[in-house]
């Protein structure tokens, strides 16, 4: 994620060529796809969670709202112009917030109905027919959903089989195909495709083409997404404890790409150059998600809200002590005739 943010305007000027072209379309091939995967397989429980509006605020609505306002503050600083502010309209990877919001508010229809993949999927696709509106990245939105209700009716299980060493080998392999593919298909395949974020008439083509081309994208989304999985280590290792802080490395690395995107000399690099910006960007990812970057930005990212909303009510513990004589008679003089006890 935060490498493919680094090349996304190197691919724009044409720097890097044809291998730099299909290593960012890989990777826009699946990297989302996997994160939102996940992120619906963590909200299983979430209908069911004791103050899950407070955890919508805390974790989604208030780090929105901060970090809509300081990109664009940010980007300002950086071009010299004045950049608007929309709270509609998500500025440069902000828009995944609202998105989340989006679906997690949905999570206990898809948890209702019968078939809900098949349902998501089908919208995914009528999505790409029409020119959504850019309000909260509708099209993203609807596109994306299919791997997002995926997650959700996915079970601990079902992740265990890919802890076969046969499929481990199988999804290594996958993805060489995958980077082969992409290599192959550069220069002639718009990257758009793997973005979600235009529809069919936006990208020139005609309806059955348009649907053709989005089952393929989400055919390659979906087998990657099972080979990246299968390919992660299932033992503890030293970075094991940075995935619990995706969110910090998400919405922090923007300030980092967004300053070398509007940086003159940054279009200017190659060769050598660009594999260094390749290797500081997964640098830049681990320094994001330590414990430092946590403590430093958690006001921002994971801020702290029990001063916003109304205590609960405390239950008071119930007496262990035997009731006595008088008690129990009182309990069985029920009027409709029912023990109904001392409780």
């Amino acid at each position: 994620m935060v490498i493919g943010h680094a090349w996304e305007p190197l691919r724009g000027a044409n720097i890097g060529g044809r291998l730099l072209e299909a290593a960012q379309t890989f990777i826009y091939a699946f990297h989302l796809p996997a994160f939102i995967v996940m992120c619906g397989y963590f909200s299983r429980g979430f209908p069911t969670t004791r103050g899950r509006t407070r955890k919508l605020v805390a974790a989604i609505v208030v780090p929105y709202v901060l970090f809509s306002v300081a990109y664009p503050l940010w980007a300002g600083m950086l071009s010299g112009d004045h950049v608007g502010w929309d709270p509609l309209e998500p500025y440069y990877l902000t828009w995944f917030l609202p998105a989340l919001l989006l679906w997690r508010l949905s999570t206990p229809l898809w948890q209702q109905i019968r078939l809900p993949v098949v349902v998501a999927v089908l919208i995914s696709m009528l999505a790409g027919f029409v020119t959504l509106p850019s309000t909260l990245n509708a099209a993203q939105v609807l596109s994306f959903l299919p791997f997002f209700v995926l997650g959700l009716v996915l079970r601990p299980h079902h992740f265990e089989i890919l802890h076969r060493r046969a499929v481990r080998v199988a999804g290594a392999a996958v993805l060489l195909l995958g980077g082969l593919t992409a290599y192959l298909l550069a220069l002639s395949v718009d990257p758009e495709w793997v973005h979600w974020r235009r529809s069919f008439g936006q990208l020139g083509v005609g309806a059955s083409a348009g649907l053709g081309f989005r089952v393929v994208a989400m055919a390659a989304a979906l087998v990657l997404t099972v080979a990246f999985l299968a390919v992660v280590p299932a033992r503890r290792t030293w970075f094991t404890r940075l995935g619990s802080a995706t969110m910090y490395a998400y919405l922090l690395h923007g300030f980092v790409t967004l300053y070398l995107s509007y940086q003159d000399w940054y279009y200017g690099i190659s060769g050598e150059q660009v594999l260094l910006v390749t290797v500081g960007c997964a640098l830049l990812a681990v320094v994001l998600s330590g414990e430092p970057a946590r403590r430093a930005f958690r006001w921002a990212v994971e801020p702290r809200m029990d001063w916003l909303f109304r205590a609960g009510p405390t239950r008071r513990p119930q007496s262990r002590r035997r009731p006595g004589r008088r008690e129990i008679t009182r309990g069985r003089r029920d009027t409709a005739g029912v023990v109904t006890g001392t409780e």
